[in-house]
């Protein structure tokens, strides 16, 4: 398995299942959420809220993770994970945990061979990208998910990417980095 970070947007990234961060409220308000409702349109809005109107609730729970794809997405699965509550308050363990459930989600489904992920929490979310970082690299690396063929975090902006490449050469973190359809292998990060 590759784990890897791409210059790239995360919807722009071909993969078998997308995990990104939503809200409490399933709001595709922002980040990666409004981005699909303006690429695929507003039922992917729609969808979110029914999802919480069947539950009988007005707020999904802090730790959650909902598996549900939208008419008209290009993916197997979609987890739409929420690693902060109402205040965007979370913690590491609180993100770590919902991509582990995510990527066990993913790991469930034997179509699923390719991720493609955004960095959960780190938006308006209150995680350091670089606490972000180093928890994608450690799940990255565990066995139980050694069955995917490839897991990727697209990072869009460039400075945030470059930010990325620098902590993972200095920490030793383990990433193949991806840019304009070249790969490079950080020195102190070897990957198979």
């Amino acid at each position: 398995m590759t784990v890897s970070i791409r210059n790239a947007d995360v919807l722009d990234v071909a993969a078998d299942a997308l995990i990104y961060s939503t809200n409490v409220l399933f709001n595709c308000s922002g980040g990666v959420g409004a981005c699909l409702v303006t690429r695929y349109g507003q039922h992917v809005q729609k969808d979110l809220h029914a999802i919480l109107q069947r539950r009988g609730v007005r707020f999904a729970e802090r730790g959650e993770v909902e598996e549900f794809v939208s008419a008209g997405l290009p993916y197997q699965a979609v987890f739409h994970t929420v690693p902060s509550d109402g205040f965007y308050e979370t913690s590491e363990e609180i993100v770590a945990g919902v991509l582990r459930k995510a990527l066990e989600g993913c790991v469930a489904r034997p179509e699923v061979r390719t991720v493609v992920f955004s960095a959960l929490a780190t938006g308006y979310g209150r995680l350091e990208f670089a606490d972000f970082l180093r928890i994608a690299s450690e799940l990255g690396s565990e066995e139980a998910f050694s069955s995917l063929d490839r897991i990727t975090l697209a990072i869009a902006d460039p400075h945030a990417f470059s930010l990325a490449r620098e902590q993972t050469e200095k920490e030793g973190l383990k990433f193949v980095f991806e840019e304009t359809g070249r790969a490079s292998i950080a020195a102190s990060s070897p990957m198979g």
